[in-house]
């Protein structure tokens, strides 16, 4: 059977991934730079996000969080190799990560729902005003167009701007 170049290509992008997943299970969990604990580097720092979390529900089990270098923590989730503080500190960053998508995306949704549901009583409002009512139908109008504001605005992705924690190069090692 002969290939097309486009199957060609897509057979050689496959290896390719196949290949770079496969240089990432093998790269070492630890970057051969980092000699210092991260432990260490940790001290005595205090976390605000800790307090920030605590605030909502949200705790960080551990005794010495990110102080001791082998972490030893409850959890539903139980591990067979031990995580360094490094790990945990990267794991915790991941979930964050993972809930501010999850949770933008729930908050987003539900305001895009109710300014929309707000957008269509506010047009049934002032369809129903008195056509001589020049100042109801301007104050009506004013409030569909910042309604809509609203909406524009929800609808355009915002970004938020963090350190660099990964990089290509660790794994070239």
């Amino acid at each position: 059977m002969v290939l097309t170049p486009a199957e060609k290509q897509k057979r050689y992008r496959e290896r390719q991934k196949a290949a770079e997943l496969e240089a990432a299970k093998a790269a070492p969990t630890i970057a051969d730079y980092l000699k210092r604990p991260f432990s260490e580097f940790v001290g005595d720092r205090h976390f605000s996000f800790d307090a920030s979390l605590d605030a909502y529900g949200v705790h960080i089990s551990g005794p010495n969080f990110l102080r001791t270098e082998i972490q030893t923590f409850k959890s539903e989730y139980q591990s067979e190799e031990p995580v360094t503080a490094l790990e945990r500190a990267m794991g915790i960053l991941g979930a964050c990560l993972d809930a501010v998508d999850e949770l933008s995306v729930l908050v987003n949704q539900y305001k895009l729902e109710e300014v929309g549901r707000a957008i269509d009583e506010a047009l049934e409002a002032s369809a129903n005003l008195p056509r001589g009512d020049v100042e109801a139908l301007k104050e009506s109008f004013a409030e569909i167009d910042r309604l809509k504001l609203i909406q524009t605005q929800l609808r355009a992705p915002t970004r938020f701007v963090f350190p660099s924690i990964q990089v290509k190069a660790e794994r070239a090692n």
